[in-house]
């Protein structure tokens, strides 16, 4: 896990407005460039991060998901890339704030037992009494 990035990734999100923000969305606009500059998620987002090449698909697109890989240190299949990055969290907090918090409790206290139920809206979200 790169902490560092992930820590970025936190900073940066928590200066997204609502309004292009959404969880569902790796992004609605450009596709292939390092700054989203429409409708995304964390991952969406934070490319700009990333001074490096972004991996692309077959299509031309970013390759989300391996990029994310790369950046976070995460497995995309993994529970804790799940908590952080999962679309599903548009049922429970579709918000950079949530988002932001939800990192910043990860890096602090590491995967909630309850993760899935929380994403779920099933149980009380553990990062949402977070100062920063």
């Amino acid at each position: 896990m790169n902490r560092e990035n992930l820590n970025r990734m936190a900073d940066y999100i928590e200066t997204v407005p609502q309004d292009k923000f959404d969880m569902r969305l790796f992004r609605t606009g450009e596709k292939e460039k390092h700054e989203c500059g429409s409708l995304g998620c964390v991952i969406g987002h934070c490319t700009i991060l990333d001074e490096n090449p972004l991996p692309l698909d077959y299509l031309g697109d970013i390759n989300f998901y391996a990029w994310s890989r790369k950046f976070t240190g995460l497995d995309t299949s993994s529970s804790e890339w799940a908590y952080l990055f999962s679309s599903d969290w548009d049922a429970a907090d579709n918000t950079p704030k949530g988002a932001t918090k939800r990192i910043r409790y990860f890096l602090e206290n590491g995967l909630p037992e309850d993760w899935r139920e929380q994403m779920e809206d099933n149980a009380p979200l553990s990062y949402i009494n977070q100062t920063k």
